[in-house]
């Protein structure tokens, strides 16, 4: 049997297309806060998307690769399986949502910010539902109803949220928006799925047994992955300036952008790659060695550019009050460069069923912030007036452990002589 490439070059260019139109409204969206916010404001506003974010892995419980594998497997149970997860995600984000705050609150958090992060976490479960149906559909290996749905709804919440904070409603008033964008979104889509093959929902008490035993592999993994970026915001929270988290956040989101190339060739690749490895090794394996040599042509401009040119970047947020993330970004295009390896062959890992492994590996890498981050970020805020440098040091070291970790857990084979050359 031999690897047929097709589904994956077509979901790919759906994907890719989404995120070119998607990106650049993204990167307005974050331009647009940082003028008028400013670097203080923008820092929380991170602080805010990563804490929510770290929440919301409770409320998915790794259902994002479960369901698409269970569904790549077995289409035919597609609506008990969708069904079952947006229950769960329901329930589990109303109590998870409520302990957060509770936790905020206790740990000494103002009003003000407590009100924050309630839209943020409203806006993410609105988010989760609409995720576990494109996660559904993504199991057919159509990424075209995802491309579609994400491009509609960055649409929609670019032109309100920038509309409501040119007239000066703030960041309480970008986060409302967002609200309102994602509760629509999400009707929608749900409205739609009749369309993309998915049968009648079904809610089955066993199925939601089932997503919850077959995601704690998931869940372990992404919750290990997400722990990394809470340490290094709770850290900066404490070691570095107002400004300097804003800067951090300005720096990530500009290198964030640069990362879909390699996380959409990561989505895509993962239902194939179940499959493959059930009934046809040697085309998981070409599977694999063609998607690293595509990411490695793609990331060398990106990240010679990155360090070259990090002030084209940093001008649309305020060349003025930005001017520091120029050496954040300069920094995280080495963590660029390597996590353009490390995703195709976490793809590849999980796909084989070793997630634990994997997790462990990753675990390495909370423990170089843990350790690494309260030094590096004085250290860079007493000699340099931006401690987010020091978890940009940090990032790096941790990648460079994933990165040895993937090499010693894939299948042999893969990275064979050629790929070496």
């Amino acid at each position: 049997m031999t690897s047929n490439p097709g589904p994956i070059l077509r979901n790919a260019v759906w994907l890719i297309g989404a995120q070119i139109i998607a990106a650049p409204l993204s990167v307005l969206i974050n331009a647009v806060a940082g003028r008028y916010f400013g670097p203080g404001v923008f820092g929380t506003f991170y602080l805010i998307t990563t804490y929510a974010g770290f929440a919301l892995l409770f409320v998915e419980w790794g259902q994002f690769g479960a369901l698409t594998g269970k569904i790549a497997a077995q289409r035919s149970r597609a609506g008990e399986l969708l069904g079952s997860a947006i229950i769960w995600r329901i329930a589990a984000a109303v109590v998870v949502s409520a302990v957060v705050l509770v936790a905020c609150a206790v740990t000494g958090y103002g009003r003000s910010f407590l009100v924050l992060i309630s839209l943020m976490l409203a806006i993410a479960s609105f988010g989760t539902v609409a995720g576990a149906c494109q996660d559904a559909v993504r199991g057919f290996e159509r990424t075209d109803f995802a491309a579609l749905t994400s491009v509609g709804v960055q649409i929609t919440s670019a032109a309100v949220s920038i509309a409501l904070m040119v007239r000066g409603f703030g960041l309480r008033g970008l986060l409302l928006g967002q609200l309102v964008c994602a509760a629509i979104a999400t009707g929608i889509i749900l409205s739609l799925l009749p369309r993309v093959q998915i049968p009648r929902l079904q809610v089955r008490r066993k199925v939601v047994a089932e997503l919850f035993q077959d995601g704690r592999p998931f869940l372990t993994f992404v919750l290990i992955v997400q722990l990394q970026p809470l340490v290094d915001g709770a850290m900066m929270s404490h070691f570095a300036s107002a400004d300097a988290i804003g800067w951090y956040a300005a720096a990530r989101k500009l290198v964030g952008i640069l990362i879909f190339p390699a996380a959409t060739v990561g989505s895509v690749l993962f239902p194939t790659l179940v499959r493959q490895f059930v009934g046809d090794l040697e085309g998981f394996r070409a599977t694999v060695r063609g998607a690293l040599r595509v990411l490695y042509l793609v990331v060398l401009p990106l990240a010679l550019g990155s360090v070259l040119f990090p002030q084209l970047g940093v001008q649309i947020f305020n060349a003025r009050t930005f001017a520091p993330a120029e050496q954040n970004v300069r920094l995280l295009a080495a963590w660029l460069l390597l996590l353009y390896f490390s995703i195709p062959l976490s793809q590849c890992i999980n796909a084989t069923g070793r997630q634990g492994r994997w997790a462990a590996v990753q675990f390495g890498c909370v423990v170089i912030s843990a350790l690494a981050d309260p030094f590096l970020i004085r250290w860079f805020q007493q000699h340099h007036g931006n401690g987010g440098l020091g978890v940009c040091v940090a990032s790096i070291a941790s990648e460079i452990l994933m990165l040895v970790g993937a090499t010693l857990l894939i299948p042999k084979g893969i990275l064979d002589r050629s790929m070496l050359r």
